[in-house]
C-alpha cells in the first residue's frame, strides 16, 4: 500500500486554520515580550576600562577605583569593570579588536600600544584644552597623561556620556 504524502496548497490549508496560526501568532508574541521585558530592558548600565600593562603595579592610587565606582553611582552608572590585560598574550590582538573594540568605554596604556591600535579608529580624539599632558598620535589628541607612560584615552564606540568619562579621567589625574 502506497501512502500519499505529498505537500499540498490544500492539505497546508486545512493543517494551519486560523485557529492554529492565532495561537502561533500570540506565542511568538508573548515570548518576544517577556524577552524583551526580563532581559532587553533589565541591561545593566556598566562602564569598562581595560588596563594594559606588563607590569603587576597599577599606575594610580587603589582608592581610585573606588572613587570612580562611587561617582559611577551617582551619574546611573551601575557598575565599573576594571580589567586587567597582558598586550603580550596570545589572544591580545582579537581581543582588542573585538572585545574591546565594540564594549570598552576607557583605556588605561602606553603611548607603544596606543599607537598600534590608532589606525583602527578606536580612539576618540580629546579636547586640547581639558587637559594638560596629552598624547598625540598623527597630530590628534587622543590620551591624557596618567602617570609617567600611561595614558587615558576613549573609545570611539562608547555610549556612556562623555562628560561622565571627562569626570573619571580627572579622578584617574588626581
Amino acid at each position: 500500500m502506497k501512502t500519499d504524502n505529498k505537500i499540498t496548497l490544500s492539505r497546508i490549508k486545512r493543517a494551519l486554520s486560523p485557529k492554529i496560526l492565532l495561537a502561533l501568532f500570540l506565542a511568538v508574541a508573548l515570548v518576544t515580550a517577556v524577552f524583551y521585558f526580563t532581559v532587553e530592558n533589565n541591561e545593566k548600565n556598566e562602564m569598562q576600562i581595560w588596563y594594559v600593562t606588563t607590569e603587576s603595579e597599577d599606575c594610580f592610587p587603589e582608592d581610585t577605583l573606588k572613587l570612580i565606582n562611587d561617582y559611577g553611582a551617582m551619574r546611573g552608572i551601575d557598575k565599573v569593570i576594571l580589567t586587567k590585560r597582558h598586550p603580550e598574550d596570545t589572544y591580545f590582538d582579537v581581543t582588542m579588536s573585538t572585545t574591546a573594540y565594540y564594549n570598552c568605554d576607557i583605556f588605561i596604556m602606553n603611548e607603544e600600544t596606543a599607537k598600534k591600535y590608532y589606525e583602527m579608529d578606536m580612539f576618540l580624539p580629546l579636547c586640547e584644552s581639558d587637559f594638560d599632558d596629552l598624547l598625540y598620535i598623527n597630530g590628534n589628541a587622543v590620551g591624557a597623561l596618567i602617570d609617567e607612560g600611561y595614558y587615558l584615552l576613549i573609545n570611539e564606540k562608547s555610549d556612556v556620556d562623555l562628560q561622565i568619562i571627562y569626570d573619571i579621567f580627572e579622578i584617574f589625574t588626581r
